[in-house]
């Protein structure tokens, strides 16, 4: 496979475009860790890129959906309730959270108390807020913990990347730009440590090559001898999100 390789959107629908001089027609594969990837033939038309994947978009949803399913095994019931513990794995900590109601003060406060307590007060009896509060705070938390494991990696093994954010994805659990941006998605944070480690060592690799070449994966493997095994692991590790944020909104 050449080292082409490009970002589309198609209606919401991201996808990396990959092009393959093996190729001999348009393909779409998808997976886990990369979601949506379109391989094409040499000197194919990307005017066609949009049709050709809204031609699949009910299959895509279907594998996506597939995928989701991993996420989690526990009770429907649970999956709205508001947690009482949050384990975040990724970044080694675990938080007791709190919730004291209070009609005076409008939306939701959220506060970091000593001995790792997450304190929510104002209108904790409207759920959608309570989540939303969540979600914002592991944004936060996962932007600054999750970034400096990634700015870590890369000083200590001397790859060079533009920018980092960390964004709530269903599909995909890292990209790379060919500027070297690195996204992580959010729910990493709830991934075992060694899992995490190796999203961030895939992506990092892309800044050395944009594709998945032999000279790629031979950079992962210098840096992850086991990458293989944390592959196949990964097509498994939604069931490390906790159902209250994969599945409570």
């Amino acid at each position: 496979m050449s080292a082409l390789s490009f970002r589309g959107n198609s209606s919401g629908i991201e996808y990396t475009v990959k092009v393959s001089s093996r190729a001999r027609y348009a393909r779409l594969k998808m997976s886990p860790v990369e979601g949506l990837t379109v391989v094409v033939p040499t000197g194919f038309d990307r005017k066609q890129l949009p049709a050709l994947v809204e031609s699949k978009r009910e299959w895509i949803l279907k594998v996506q959906r597939t995928f989701d399913k991993h996420r989690s095994t526990e009770p429907a019931q649970a999956e709205t309730a508001l947690p009482e513990a949050i384990e975040l794995a990724g970044i080694g900590e675990s938080w007791r959270v709190e919730y004291r109601y209070d009609p005076l003060r409008p939306g939701i406060f959220i506060r970091e108390l000593d001995g790792n307590v997450l304190d929510l007060s104002g209108g904790v009896d409207n759920r959608a807020w309570c989540f939303e509060a969540l979600e914002q705070w592991l944004k936060h938390r996962a932007k600054l913990k999750l970034g400096a494991q990634l700015m870590q990696l890369a000083s200590s093994n001397g790859f060079k990347l533009s920018g980092i954010s960390v964004k709530k994805q269903k599909s995909r659990w890292g990209s790379c730009s060919s500027r070297g941006n690195i996204n992580l998605n959010l729910k990493l944070i709830f991934l075992p440590p060694p899992l995490v480690r190796y999203i961030m060592i895939h992506e990092l690799c892309h800044t050395l090559h944009m594709d998945h070449s032999a000279r790629y994966w031979e950079a992962v493997a210098r840096y992850d001898p086991d990458y293989a095994v944390h592959d196949r692991e990964m097509k498994h590790a939604w069931r490390f999100v906790p159902a209250w944020f994969s599945g409570a909104r």
